[in-house]
């Protein structure tokens, strides 16, 4: 006797599309408290002399990636720089420009988008900044892996029931036209 192996499969990947967006949802929270921490440290400080944050992010891009998991507004190069310094990074002596390269790169990739807002002078839209959008852009990665018939509509079921609410889109926001 021969085993159809099809609803396993769609078990299957309806539970792997569960557990990644339980996952970003629990990655934003744990951006979320340490930039509570980092605020909370400096309220905490009392010598001008006393050691820096530091193990709360492991580089610039770990950095940037708390700073928009933490943020539900669109940010600049300048908004990402100053909160990434908020999180103990060592000073650099260019930091904008390797931020805006960070930037480059995170948007090049997907876990970040640019959004524009329209102009109150008649220019057309403009850059209002960047947003997360990490974990939609896993759990895009594995639909498209598994587009298949009725085995992409069971993962949009399973990932219809258990994906965390999109961040609000501020008032004359929206994102660009490719």
């Amino acid at each position: 006797m021969t085993r159809n192996y099809n609803s396993d499969f769609k078990e299957a990947v309806g539970s792997l599309m569960v557990m990644v967006s339980e996952r970003e949802q629990l990655e934003t929270k744990i951006a979320k408290q340490k930039k509570k921490v980092a605020a909370l440290y400096e309220l905490v400080q009392t010598d001008e002399g006393s050691a820096a944050l530091s193990g709360l992010v492991e580089g610039l891009t770990d950095a940037c990636r708390v700073v928009f998991r933490a943020t539900e507004k669109p940010l600049d190069a300048s908004e990402v720089r100053d909160r990434v310094q908020a999180l103990g990074l060592p000073p650099q002596a260019n930091l904008l420009a390797s931020v805006h390269t960070t930037i480059k790169r995170m948007k090049d990739s997907g876990e970040i988008k640019e959004m524009t807002v329209q102009s109150s002078r008649g220019l057309g839209p403009q850059p209002a900044g960047y947003v997360w959008v990490g974990g939609q852009r896993s759990l895009n990665a594995y639909a498209d892996i598994f587009k298949s018939g009725d085995i992409s509509a069971a993962m949009r079921e399973a990932v219809g029931r258990n994906t965390p609410p999109k961040a609000p889109v501020p008032p004359g926001v929206r994102w660009p036209k490719k």
